[in-house]
């Protein structure tokens, strides 16, 4: 049996890296034995990850000798490499033990250089380790420098949308396409919580994030604010703000907390907690009557299970899903930079509303095709090991 590690996972907390690793794992379906390398590992292995066999942190123990060691050689001048590389040496000791190295951080390309991935993969490159960029995204225009030169690193990638896909094409790099995994992965329907109207609850999640990628982060907090207040008054449905990240430094529950204070006497407005799972997360959004989510993975799990989703978007990923399921993005995704007001966004929640039941069909019918293909990938990871 192949051992396969997954690596570059920022942990639990965020339930978009979680059903990225609960599909992943899945996926292999016994055919191989699967370590994680995980930032949050205490967390992750409470969280129950089944299918995962193994996991460890991504950083050397606070007290360990070798930490101690890196102090010291930090003090006596030691190359940068040399630092990264032995705060790290948990990820590439498992790598060099592992047959093929998934790293599974799908956006990590989108934002700053990682100097620590260039590391771990440079060290496992020279152990003659196949490396996998599993299920990414990265804005064409970052496709270049020390960005590139790390992605020349990789074996096979699998970009999850085409506009990625086509921009790495276009360097030379082995790139294949399919869908993020997440669109694979199963729901947990819990009971529904008081305040939840049956076929009448519509979903909202709001992070930290998109606020600050736009251009003034109040006015667009007022803008969600304003479509709950459109939503209360001109339908008889209820509102679940859904929390899909959770972590300490960029919690939705911050943003999501302060839409429910303005609201805090209406019952129709309730807050889901954020100690759900992403498979209980996706049990919720399953059935609601339409989501309007900043959080990418939260549409993921909506587009799967056929909920009319608009999205408050940023990012290649979102922007790139919502072409290749729908041939267009416009009506499907808001650029969060363009948000100005709370009635542009009302009225693309109206237009999603009027043309639900019509794309609630169309996702029955085009999930299907649109998740096919993934013995295929799977066959062509499982080849690289050697």
């Amino acid at each position: 049996m192949k051992r396969i590690m997954l690596y570059n996972h920022g942990g639990c907390e965020n339930r978009g890296c979680e059903a990225i690793i609960r599909s992943t794992s899945a996926l292999f379906g016994g055919r191989a034995r699967i370590s994680l390398a995980s930032d949050q590992p205490q967390l992750d292995r409470k969280a129950g990850l089944g299918d995962v066999d193994r996991i460890i942190s991504s950083e050397i123990a606070p007290y360990s000798l070798r930490r101690f060691i890196n102090s010291i050689g930090f003090r006596l001048g030691i190359p940068r490499e040399q630092e990264v590389a032995r705060k790290h040496g948990t990820v590439i000791d498992l790598g060099r033990a592992s047959d093929v190295c998934l790293s599974v951080g799908g956006d990590t390309y989108c934002y700053n250089h990682q100097e620590h991935l260039q590391v771990i993969n440079g060290r496992l490159r020279r152990a003659g380790k196949p490396l996998v960029l599993w299920g990414c995204s990265v804005d064409p225009e970052r496709l270049e420098g020390v960005t590139l030169e790390d992605l020349r690193a990789y074996d096979l990638i699998v970009a999850r949308e085409s506009i990625t896909e086509a921009a790495m094409r276009e360097k030379g790099l082995p790139v294949m396409r399919w869908c993020d995994p997440a669109f694979t992965l199963k729901s947990e329907e819990l009971p529904l919580p008081p305040g939840w109207i049956e076929g009448k609850t519509v979903g909202l999640n709001v992070s930290p994030l998109i606020l600050a990628k736009a251009k003034d982060a109040e006015k667009a907090l007022d803008a969600f604010a304003a479509l709950v207040r459109h939503i209360l008054d001109s339908t008889d449905c209820a509102v679940a703000l859904v929390p899909h990240v959770v972590w300490t430094h960029d919690s939705d529950l911050d943003a999501l907390r302060a839409i429910k204070a303005r609201f805090e006497n209406e019952p129709r407005v309730f807050l889901l907690p954020g100690t759900l799972n992403a498979m209980q997360v996706k049990g919720y959004i399953k059935r609601l009557c339409a989501l309007v989510t900043g959080r990418t993975h939260a549409s993921i799990a909506a587009y799967s299970t056929c909920v009319p989703t608009l999205v408050i978007g940023y990012s290649v990923k979102a922007r790139g899903i919502a072409r290749d399921l729908f041939g267009d993005e416009a009506g499907h995704l808001i650029p969060v930079q363009e948000l100005r007001s709370g009635q542009e966004l009302i009225d693309a929640f109206d237009a999603l509303i009027a043309r639900g039941q019509e794309e609630s069909e169309y996702l029955r019918k085009r999930i299907p095709a649109y998740t096919a293909g993934r013995e295929e990938i799977i066959s062509a990871i499982l080849a690289l090991a050697k």
